[in-house]
């Protein structure tokens, strides 16, 4: 594209977003990348971003199609699922746990990281999951069902950060081997960073997937209304549909490329658990009420 790009960061996906949001129309970048279908609501809302629908759109699934505007563009998916350090359970003999009842089991105790649904998209994505799971969502109360099975998780010695990052990297046992924490909200797709030896038997790999807990995730990028250089954006954007960056998402961002013709690398396609059925909310539901959810939550929390 003969684009010079220049990364700013932002913390996770949704302090991302919620510090763009405040500077609408007069933006530190040109494209904001990773705000995902959770997010979409409130960006289309605070009129984040400029139109733009890229000629490689056409390659994209259509299901990951969401904004019908034009505004949003989906570049990969997945599904955020709680993970486990295989070698820890082994370990302990602690049977490791297979649904979301058995996350609030006592022989999990202070075994579990996730990050702050204010803050990160796989904690919005597993609060989510937690509502289309236990349900109660149109209940404003502190009796809502969902909110009910956050309290055993606090009380069973949930720990909560603020992004991916250091839940998985400085939380998780398995991440690094640095935390102190078996089980960790990251992704499906997870699993295959952890693998050095391509020979390993799927069931032996150092990290698995508790496939019940997952909810599906779509994430995007726009072009950031009063953008400075829209054009090189515009190109950025076509770019991560082309073919060498689609290809190069399952290997450094370890989620599916939205163009599905797309190979995936062997290690990917074997160590990669599948997901038959994510746990998911109607997007119109999310946008309605994810910030009274999220509120219902901190009051737990804060």
């Amino acid at each position: 594209t003969n684009v010079r790009v220049e990364l700013v960061s932002s913390g996770d996906a949704v302090a991302m977003t919620n510090a763009a949001i405040l500077t609408v129309g007069n933006p530190v970048a040109d494209v904001i990348f990773g705000f995902d279908e959770n997010l979409l609501g409130s960006v289309l809302r605070s009129d984040l971003l400029q139109q733009y629908r890229p000629e490689r759109l056409e390659n994209v699934d259509p299901a990951f199609v969401i904004d019908e505007s034009g505004m949003a563009t989906p570049i990969d998916h997945g599904n955020v699922c709680v993970n486990f350090d295989r070698g820890a359970f082994l370990a302990s003999g602690t049977p490791i746990p297979s649904t979301f009842e058995e996350l609030v089991d006592p022989s999990v105790k202070n075994d579990f990281v996730v990050e702050d649904p204010s803050t990160s998209t796989p904690g919005l994505a597993f609060m989510l999951a937690t509502i289309a799971k236990f349900g109660g969502g149109d209940d404003a109360t502190d009796g809502a069902a969902w909110l009910n099975y956050w309290k055993q998780l606090k009380a069973n010695g949930l720990s909560v950060v603020d992004s991916w990052e250091t839940a998985y990297y400085a939380n998780f046992s398995g991440g690094s081997g640095k935390g102190d924490r078996p089980l960790v909200v990251s992704y499906a797709s997870s699993p295959p960073a952890e693998v050095s030896d391509t020979s390993l038997p799927v069931d032996q790999s150092p990290t698995g997937v508790v496939t019940q807990t997952c909810y599906r995730q779509t994430e995007f990028a726009g072009i950031l209304r009063g953008a400075s250089q829209p054009q090189a954006a515009a190109a950025f954007i076509e770019f991560m549909l082309g073919g060498s960056f689609q290809a190069d998402v399952p290997g450094q961002m370890y989620v599916y490329p939205v163009v599905t013709s797309t190979p995936l690398p062997d290690t990917f396609a074997k160590y990669t658990a599948p997901v038959d059925a994510p746990l998911a909310l109607p997007y119109s539901d999310v946008a309605a009420n994810r910030e009274r959810w999220i509120s219902q939550w901190s009051a737990l929390f804060r």
